[in-house]
């Protein structure tokens, strides 16, 4: 055949991932910086691409400042990705930069962000371990709202509060780690055991899609049977 002189179009093979990716239609989560917990859970959790995402981003993004980094991309967030990244530009006052030694200890924020950095399967302990440390500091938010809370009802009231009784503010909402209906917590309570999904299906006598589908909105990763 003939040479025509035209270049073919490879664009669309190329980027034929994007339009796989989790957050194709969670947009409006991943440009919402205080929806960033949520956004790394639809990447780490849900995301098929992540490893496309992945070197994309770094291919993009290498050696550019934190400054010019958006969004949470393949599980990381725009500092993370920018501690991460040896060849970035620098200033004197930017964060410290993440060496990752390759003997992390798993369930450490070190360990996650090495999986992350270096397209690892994600170790559910190391996944488990973020979220329960995000658990633990909007619990603490929450006491303290709550003890502020207290104290106000007091002062109005010319009176302490009675001990654990309601002073007419609800805590802020934790997100669902553990569940926030019997079901969920459940499924939880079968998942830090260890089991699986199938496993998990048959104790509660569910399918295999529901349990997913519980798991992936308490934001936890699939454990995997021995072969």
């Amino acid at each position: 055949m003939a040479y025509t002189g035209s270049v073919p179009d490879i664009r669309h093979s190329h980027y034929e991932w994007m339009a796989r990716a989790a957050c194709a239609d969670e947009r409006a989560v991943f440009d919402d910086i205080e929806r960033e917990h949520e956004a790394r859970t639809i990447c780490i959790v849900r995301c098929p691409v992540r490893s496309e995402c992945l070197a994309y981003t770094k291919e993009s993004e290498a050696g550019l400042h934190k400054d010019n980094r958006e969004s949470v991309a393949a599980g990381l967030t725009p500092t993370e990705r920018f501690r991460l990244d040896r060849k970035a530009a620098r200033r004197a006052d930017d964060p410290a930069r993440v060496a990752l030694s390759g003997h992390e200890r798993c369930g450490t924020y070190q360990a996650l962000l090495r999986h992350l950095w270096l397209d690892e399967p994600v170790d559910p302990k190391c996944w488990t371990g973020k979220l329960l440390r995000d658990r633990g500091m909007l619990g603490l938010v929450s006491q303290r709202e709550t003890a502020r809370t207290q104290l106000a009802a007091e002062a109005t009231a010319g009176q302490p509060a009675p001990a654990g009784t309601d002073s007419g503010r609800s805590p802020r909402k934790q997100p669902p780690v553990k569940g926030s209906t019997p079901h969920e917590r459940r499924v939880y309570r079968l998942w830090s055991e260890g089991l699986d999904d199938l496993q998990i299906a048959r104790r509660m006598a569910l399918s295999t899609t529901q349990v997913q589908r519980v798991r992936e909105r308490l934001g936890l990763l699939a454990h995997k049977r021995p072969a």
